[in-house]
């Protein structure tokens, strides 16, 4: 199917917004930015492909259809390594409120932060992540790490206190 000009200036401009969009999101996964690029240029081809048929016309469903394509990939990967997707999606991120940053600097500081966090024990990462992140209630962390309401507010302060020392370490910090 022969495109129009204009079909693909729309379809660069479809690609164009949603590149780095769907690069943090791979980023976030796997950590590794060559790795996050392919990824993120597959699902790309994936999605240009399919509009290409003429089968998504629309940029709403555009965005879906490539976030769907995403995360089936992401799910892929895991899969094919033995390892467990993280149970917490784009998806309910973006539900509780999460904007994936739009500015280099939002970016960067984003990257910062998410270096910072790497080098907190899983347990701190996993608090953060829950409370702070994606803002779940004391309860529900607590059931989700079987540990009482006051120890995972305990650990959420401690988990606090330790990104507060890496990102002072790094430069990033000052009280």
């Amino acid at each position: 199917m022969e495109q129009s000009a204009s079909t693909k200036k729309q379809v660069e401009s479809w690609v164009e917004e949603l590149w780095p969009r769907v690069y943090r999101f791979f980023y976030y996964k796997v950590q590794n930015r060559e790795e996050a690029e392919e990824l993120t240029q597959e699902t790309l081809d994936r999605v240009y492909r399919k509009v290409r048929t003429g089968s998504i016309n629309e940029e709403e469903k555009l965005q879906a259809y490539t976030f769907i394509t995403a995360r089936n990939l992401i799910t892929d990967l895991w899969r094919k390594r033995g390892r467990q997707l993280s149970t917490i999606s784009m998806d309910e991120l973006h539900d509780k409120g999460w904007d994936p940053p739009q500015q280099p600097q939002e970016v960067e500081d984003t990257m910062v932060i998410q270096q910072a966090m790497n080098q907190l024990s899983p347990e701190h990462r996993q608090v953060l992540t829950l409370r702070i992140i994606t803002g779940w209630p004391v309860d529900n962390v607590a059931r989700k790490m079987r540990r009482s309401p006051g120890a995972v507010r305990s650990l959420q302060f401690r988990a606090v206190q330790a990104l507060k020392e890496v990102l002072e370490k790094g430069g990033y910090f000052h009280a």
